[in-house]
């Protein structure tokens, strides 16, 4: 979580978690704005996918719960535009790199990007290793999946970041804030018997 006040960031709270997204996510959240002294943001932003199917509607939903109280709008981002601009603006060489995720079930999200150019809607996709090495090959690559790719020219390994969303373009810090799913959930609802 991070308040930004323009390219500044005010306040910053970012630690990798495993499993307890719907028991840190408001605590976090008034820590942070009581560190600050802020009462209440101009607007949220927040993170749509692509992710695990329970912590983006957890995130998705304390975000709009948060958007109600304050009366404030609540957009949505892409992990991978998050990883894509931090990796750009580490790497003023770099103008192509490829975002790989770790998508879990063995595969990796990929989407590809362009230095200035906006991501492309629908381009990220769901890949096995291998295939994500085929699809990465002779560009660079960024994000947290970057070293299952082998031989790769790695920019950054980072996760996406919340306080990086103010290196986003406007258009990419004001999706719909709705889950982005690469795939379809490992759930799936019993069938129901026939009377």
């Amino acid at each position: 979580m991070a308040l930004c006040d323009g390219e500044r960031i005010v306040a910053e709270h970012h630690v990798l978690i495993g499993r307890g997204h719907a028991e840190s996510v408001i605590p976090v959240v008034a820590d942070v704005m009581a560190r600050t002294g802020a009462t209440a943001p101009d607007a949220i932003v927040v993170d749509i996918g692509p992710g695990s199917f329970t912590g983006l509607r957890i995130g998705i939903a304390a975000a709009r719960a948060l958007g109600l109280a304050w009366g404030v709008p609540v957009h949505g981002m892409r992990a991978t535009d998050l990883v894509a601009a931090a990796a750009f603006a580490g790497a003023p060489d770099c103008n192509r790199l490829a975002v790989v995720l770790d998508a879990g079930r063995g595969q990796l999200y990929v989407q590809h990007f362009e230095r200035g150019q906006p991501a492309a809607d629908g381009a990220i996709v769901a890949l096995s290793p291998a295939d994500a090495t085929r699809a990465c090959a002779g560009i660079a690559v960024a994000g947290p999946g970057a070293s299952m790719l082998g031989q790769a020219r790695i920019v950054s390994e980072s996760w996406p970041r919340a306080a990086d969303a103010r290196l986003l373009t406007p258009a990419a810090r004001a999706l719909a804030p709705a889950p982005l799913y690469i795939r379809a959930p490992d759930a799936v609802a019993p069938a129901m018997p026939l009377p």
